[in-house]
């Protein structure tokens, strides 16, 4: 069992001023405390996150979100060229998702991962998800 965590928990997390900040805080102790099996991120999530969390706070708070991600027991998993190649598949089929969140779905499709934290609306239109944002 496994649990994918989105850029939008992480960014939550890391600005108190979001409106998911709290929620965040829940969530990632829940994950940490093994509630959804091994959490998982990817690279492009990784990305996402301290580039948003940069534009959005400043380099200090990326920093130390970056640092929380990968000092922790948290896999960042690399998109390979399998994975890229299905999301391209599925950024070409959707309107709405970007290419990362296609990533994510393309690489929870490919590893049988049900779980996903995340505030990104568009994840709940997915079918076979199983989103957590509360």
């Amino acid at each position: 069992m496994a649990i994918l965590i989105d850029a939008s928990v992480f960014c939550a997390y890391s600005n108190t001023k979001d409106v998911h900040h709290w929620h965040s805080k829940k969530i990632i102790t829940e994950i940490v405390s093994d509630k959804y099996g091994s959490p998982i991120s990817t690279d492009y999530i990784f990305d996402e996150t301290v580039t948003v969390v940069k534009r959005k706070c400043d380099k200090k708070f990326a920093n130390e979100i970056g640092m929380f991600i990968l000092d922790s027991e948290i896999l960042v998993a690399r998109i390979d060229q399998q994975v890229f190649q299905r999301a391209w598949k599925i950024f070409q089929e959707q309107n709405e998702l970007s290419f990362t969140d296609c990533t994510s779905i393309a690489f929870m499709q490919a590893f049988g991962i049900k779980d996903i934290a995340t505030f990104d609306k568009e994840f709940d239109k997915i079918k076979g998800l199983n989103v957590i944002k509360d």
